[in-house]
């Protein structure tokens, strides 16, 4: 019994592995279950027993990836400090993790986000989960000071998602000729000035926390020296 569990796994593994493969070289529309059944080393009839079809397919194998990319996130962020310290990291870890595992984030980026039933797979609840975390991050930054006072978290996730959204689709659509990491480092500075506190706004913010301090030495002053 486990060693047809373990050889049915691998078929199913060999399948994700040739749908992969065959969707990023000639496309999602191009690829047949013909195509797929033959690069794995079965019959049609066969794939048909592991999956309903090809979009089955292409539903599942960024759900994989999605959830990998899910659990390692907390682990990343993990003793970061400060919400701009946050994003950087976040960032570079995301784009890292996409120039490791270019075939999935080509399905992902260039065939599934533009499927009818995208917004009904697990992957979108995923990825929504995903970028939930900036959400997170930006009302860090907007509590700490580190940030406008009047920012809105959800206009300014969607800034960050949609920049990270065209580096990534132009990197694919120009067959990953160049690192993702060129000229990253200027367009997060762009990119995030619009979320920066003004000057003005941060030093009240350090008076009021200063006067906060005093507040609770018995408005000694000179506890602040």
């Amino acid at each position: 019994m486990v060693a047809n569990r373990s050889q049915k796994e691998n078929t199913r593994e060999r399948i994700i592995s040739s749908a992969k493969k065959l969707f990023a070289e000639q496309g999602y529309q191009k690829t047949t279950v013909v195509d797929i059944s033959k690069q794995a080393g079965l019959s049609e009839a066969a794939l048909y027993e592991y999956f309903q079809g090809k979009e089955d397919l292409l539903l599942t194998i960024p759900d994989l990836w999605v959830s990998e990319l899910l659990k390692d996130l907390d682990e990343q962020l993990f003793g970061i400090k400060g919400a701009f310290g946050k994003l950087r990291k976040y960032l570079w870890w995301y784009m890292r993790r996409v120039e490791q595992s270019p075939l999935d984030a080509k399905i992902v980026y260039l065939f599934l986000k533009t499927n009818a039933n995208f917004l009904n797979t697990q992957v979108y609840s995923n990825v929504r989960k995903l970028y939930s975390y900036l959400l997170d991050i930006f009302e860090e930054g907007r509590t700490s000071g580190e940030m406008r006072g009047d920012l809105n978290p959800r206009f300014a996730r969607d800034i960050f998602v949609g920049t990270m959204d065209h580096i990534i689709t132009r990197w694919l659509l120009k067959d990953m000729s160049y690192s993702l990491f060129e000229n990253l480092e200027d367009i997060f500075e762009l990119m995030t000035d619009a979320f920066k506190a003004h000057n003005s706004e941060m030093l009240n913010n350090l008076h009021n926390e200063a006067v906060g301090v005093g507040s609770e030495n018995g408005g000694d002053r000179e506890a602040l020296a």
